[in-house]
């Protein structure tokens, strides 16, 4: 393992968007969406300064309290045409290029967080580090490490009936802190989808959209949803799946493939039928509590080793 990962930096760098503190809310929404991201860099106008950051879950809770029983579309968007700097976290932990890998999982464990801005002497913003990141390099490695997914999964799940609206299952995110809901019939304990932040804003996009082909006479790019609309019209059907008893690197490369920050559980020998949720938060922060942050990073260093040689 590399003394150091200065060298290694440009891994976790590939993101440069970022928006600045007095555009809208529903922008930064959007840019998410489009780009993938869950966290943004808030900057300063005058440059890349760093003045905070803004996730997809302050955008899910801004969404909830703007969200009545009667609440048009129209009016939702309207609520988040407010500045960033509004709903962003201030003073956010960040890390530098000198820091290594160890400090850079320590913080994100520590501070219970999903994303570090890398910046410079300066305060200026280089990069970010995200969970996902991590897990990535997880996901890369072929030789399993010897956990369960059932280790380190979160067991006590919240979860949603099909016919319930979209309103209600963004209440719900924002209420229990979570940024997927999967969705069940009454009765059954096998998934017909799932639900998550990245679909909520894309619902805010394709309204967003919607809306203003109307403005232009072009009422054919009116989207039919809206947060009235049922759960099941949305939602993703194809839940992703690892069993219990497999690896965790296998769940990490799962995640890494399909590009997604979680996976239903199954019991193994019953497909479909899930016992739990595991996260990229679980991968990172509760394999790190039920081995070490040592024994985590260590878990990285095939693919770390790799990099360094095709960067040499």
């Amino acid at each position: 393992m590399p003394e150091k990962t200065a060298d290694l930096w440009w891994l976790f760098t590939r993101q440069t968007v970022s928006a600045t503190q007095d555009e809208s809310v529903l922008k930064a929404a959007i840019l998410m969406q489009r780009r993938n991201f869950r966290h943004l860099p808030v900057i300063t106008e005058a440059g890349r300064r760093l003045d905070g950051v803004v996730s997809a879950q302050d955008i899910i809770d801004s969404v909830s309290l703007a969200l009545g029983p009667h609440t048009e579309s129209a009016e939702i968007l309207k609520s988040l045409d407010i500045p960033i700097h509004r709903i962003m976290s201030l003073h956010p932990i960040v890390v530098e290029k000198g820091d290594g890998l160890e400090e850079v999982a320590k913080k994100l464990i520590t501070h219970n967080i999903g994303a570090l801005p890398v910046v410079d002497e300066m305060g200026m913003v280089q990069g970010i580090i995200t969970l996902r990141d991590l897990v990535g390099l997880l996901g890369t490695g072929s030789e399993p490490l010897g956990v369960k997914v059932s280790e380190i999964m979160t067991r006590k799940i919240t979860t949603i009936n099909a016919d319930a609206s979209l309103a209600e299952a963004v209440h719900l995110m924002s209420e229990s802190r979570v940024r997927r809901l999967p969705i069940f019939s009454p009765n059954t304990t096998i998934p017909l989808g799932m639900l998550t932040n990245k679909d909520i804003l894309r619902l805010l996009a394709k309204i967003d959209g919607g809306l203003r082909g109307t403005e232009k006479g072009n009422s054919s790019e009116l989207e039919p949803q809206d947060f009235k609309t049922k759960i099941s019209e949305i939602m993703a059907r194809d839940v992703i799946a690892v069993d219990a008893d497999d690896d965790i690197r296998i769940a990490a490369s799962r995640m890494m493939i399909f590009g997604i920050g979680g996976l239903a559980v199954q019991t193994p020998g019953s497909p479909g039928q899930i016992q739990g949720l595991v996260t990229e938060r679980d991968l990172i922060k509760r394999l790190s509590t039920v081995r070490s942050v040592s024994f985590l990073v260590e878990s990285m260093k095939f693919e770390l080793e790799v990099q360094k040689q095709y960067s040499n």
